[in-house]
């Protein structure tokens, strides 16, 4: 649990991207039952896959996040997964997603590099997210065709992130929950045949709660606090001599 209470700017960007997620779960299940226009709500659904994540990533910059070269890395890595969101729903090209996903993945480790040491990835349980990646990378990449290297790089480089976010509860989770939702979605695209609004549940759920969690871990690292001060904030709280106030 936080030891302080987290940020409005973070509890608010959570809000949207829930209710976000809900609107797309609701539209999934109602194209699953038959109920309304299927073309109408596939739609709802690709936009809402685009709104998803932005106001995550706007609620760590107005935190200060990109003053922080670990913040830049995150937020950089938070709009690249938006991209593979965006991009994996309104073109269905797998490699697309996938392409973009990898990338995402490589930048949170660039984020979590300077804490690696205070990681479990420094420690034995590094062997079990790697038995993970090596079992259902290769159980996904059999099925993956001309995708397999990528397929098997992309669940290395995802259990290798999990591992390096693991520095504290939140993070820990969230790369857990990073790894079942990748499971899933690598599974349904390749190996098995789940239907479409079990699959954007089992997928969009862990996905999400992983970001979230992932976010509030690096809130907590960088202790974020407060809200970035606005230009016109500073600027009012100058006397006329140009120093400021003290009082």
């Amino acid at each position: 649990m936080p030891s302080t209470p987290m940020p409005r700017a973070l509890r608010l960007g959570f809000a949207i991207a829930g209710a976000g997620l809900l609107l797309n779960l609701l539209a999934a299940v109602l194209i699953g039952l038959e109920i309304g226009d299927a073309q109408l709500l596939d739609t709802a659904r690709v936009v809402l896959m685009w709104a998803m994540l932005p106001p995550i990533a706007i609620a760590l910059v107005r935190l200060g996040a990109l003053r922080h070269a670990a913040g830049v890395w995150h937020v950089l890595a938070v709009l690249l997964c938006w991209l593979g969101d965006g991009l994996g729903a309104s073109t269905g090209v797998t490699i697309v997603l996938l392409a973009a996903f990898l990338l995402g993945h490589i930048a949170y480790l660039a984020a979590l590099w300077p804490t690696r040491r205070r990681s479990l990835a420094f420690g034995p349980a590094a062997i079990g997210y790697a038995v993970i990646a090596v079992i259902a990378g290769g159980i996904t990449a059999a099925n993956a065709g001309a995708l397999a290297v990528p397929v098997l790089l992309y669940a290395l480089v995802l259990a290798a992130m999990a591992a390096f976010a693991a520095i504290d509860t939140p993070g820990l989770l969230g790369g857990l929950l990073f790894l079942v939702s990748d499971l899933v979605l690598g599974l349904g695209l390749f190996v098995l045949d789940i239907p479409d609004p079990l699959r954007t549940f089992a997928v969009l759920i862990p996905y999400l709660g992983a970001q979230m969690l992932l976010a509030v871990s690096l809130q907590q690292r960088l202790g974020l606090h407060a809200a970035v001060p606005s230009r016109r904030a500073s600027t009012a709280a100058r006397v006329p001599s140009g120093y400021y106030r003290t009082d």
